[in-house]
């Protein structure tokens, strides 16, 4: 279960460790240990440093498609150097992680997930994708010589066994992220001058499931877990968290040399592992009518119930206790989790409206509800109460939250949430409300409790 959810709060707010690449990338071993993508040991003597001259070198930015796995749908990148003088060809990645890390549960669930970086040779990372059925884009980065030797010796820094390691943001410092830092970093700073004064109407939560709704339960996995800040527009430079947005924006992306001149910063987009896989498609989902069904559906049954509970019929009660238990086990355990977030670092779990609609009071309410499957004078107890009062309170707080949505009062993608929970929540109060002021059987003359 930890496992299974460790994924889809992964998928829902860390592209950064499900673009980790191909399947080899997510079995890697620790990076101290000399691993790297392709799971190959690599001697780190290779790595010395060496005397930086004008030789020249060519760097690639390379950008993998996604694959079928759920850690490869948001899709991967390396910066490729090849060194003439040595005949190395690295293509080093920032995407490595170990599930099997001591500390990797506690680790990811505080928010301090810790990743690393590393190079592997050209012919197996390639080999990797081309198993995994994995498009392989390759651009040529138009660097100086200087540029491409600072690059080289910043990567190598980088691989230093007391550098390797970084804590990683979900969407503001990943693998894709580090790319495009290094390339920032050599050509001093003027990817970042250009490309963040460019706002765009587009936000996380679009970019993020365009990429996964391939994958349903990923794609409202990620929609439920991602709260208000995953709805702020971005712009162009943090949208390169995506590596397909990083190679697009950057192919359109033009040199002013010292000279004047002005140079494309990417050469053209060549093919180096064709997969024959569909585009990513360009929208996210449209909402499914599907989920609004489901709510109404829902509430109507319960509205059913509610009634025959209010006409002192035993059975219906029964039924409408075991509906409301498990209702407000699986919205209180989810509400709970959206609690939880804020004693940790994943910030765009915060502020979540969503905890407006599953709340953690439903395991209040199942708490209230369970004894009155074994007990038929319950409804008049406190347990009755207890259950009836958190209900009424869930009610209230999801039909204040879809007052605020609509005025524009707080903004979140969630209107699958909101059409299946706040339906079922409004009416299943009024169920219990309804139950408890029917004559609790036995109360009748002559009536026979057993």
């Amino acid at each position: 279960m930890i496992r299974f959810l460790v994924i889809l709060l992964l998928a829902a707010g860390s592209p950064t460790l499900l673009a980790a690449g191909s399947p080899t990338v997510f079995e890697a071993s620790a990076a101290h240990t000399g691993a790297h993508s392709n799971g190959r040991a690599m001697d780190d003597r290779a790595l010395d440093d060496r005397t930086l001259d004008d030789r020249a070198m060519e760097v690639y930015l390379l950008t993998m498609g996604p694959g079928d796995e759920v850690w490869e749908l948001f899709g991967h990148n390396a910066l490729l150097i090849r060194d003439p003088a040595t005949g190395q060809e690295l293509a080093w990645n920032w995407g490595l992680f170990n599930f099997e890390d001591v500390d990797f549960i506690p680790r990811f669930l505080r928010g301090t997930m810790r990743y690393s970086m590393g190079p592997a040779e050209l012919g197996p990372f390639l080999d990797s994708y081309a198993r995994a059925g994995r498009t392989v884009w390759a651009n040529r980065v138009n660097l100086t010589p200087q540029e491409a030797a600072e690059l080289d010796a910043f990567v190598r820094w980088n691989f230093l066994p007391e550098n390797r390691p970084y804590i990683y943001d979900y969407f503001r410092d990943n693998c894709s992220t580090r790319v495009r830092d290094a390339l920032d970093r050599v050509l001093g700073g003027v990817l970042r001058d250009a490309f963040e004064p460019r706002g765009t109407p587009l936000t996380w939560r679009w970019h993020a499931r365009r990429m996964v709704q391939v994958t349903g339960w990923v794609d409202q996995g990620l929609s439920f877990l991602l709260g208000t800040r995953g709805d702020a527009p971005i712009s162009q430079w943090e949208a390169m968290f995506l590596p397909t947005e990083l190679m697009e924006l950057l192919e359109g992306f033009e040199m002013v040399r010292a000279d004047g001149s002005a140079t494309p910063l990417l050469g053209p987009r060549m093919v180096w592992v064709e997969s024959g896989r569909p585009p990513v498609p360009e929208t996210p989902p449209a909402f499914s009518a599907l989920w609004l069904l489901l709510g109404l559906g829902a509430a109507v049954a319960l509205a059913a119930v509610g009634r025959w509970a209010r006409e002192d019929r035993e059975g219906a009660r029964r039924i409408l206790a075991a509906a409301g238990s498990l209702w407000g086990v699986g919205t209180g355990i989810l509400g709970g989790i959206l609690l939880a977030s804020w004693w940790t670092d994943h910030v765009f779990i915060q502020w979540n409206l969503n905890i407006l609609y599953v709340s953690p009071l439903g395991l209040l309410l199942a708490v209230g509800l369970i004894p009155a499957l074994i007990r038929r004078r319950w409804w008049r107890g406190l347990p009755g109460q207890l259950a009836a009062g958190a209900a009424l309170l869930i009610a209230i707080t999801s039909v204040g939250g879809v007052l605020a949505q609509l005025t524009g009062l707080a903004v979140q993608g969630n209107a699958e949430v909101v059409s299946l929970a706040v339906p079922v929540n409004v009416v299943l109060a009024w169920a219990l409300w309804a139950a408890r002021r029917a004559p609790p059987p036995g109360d009748e003359p002559g009536a026979t409790l057993v």
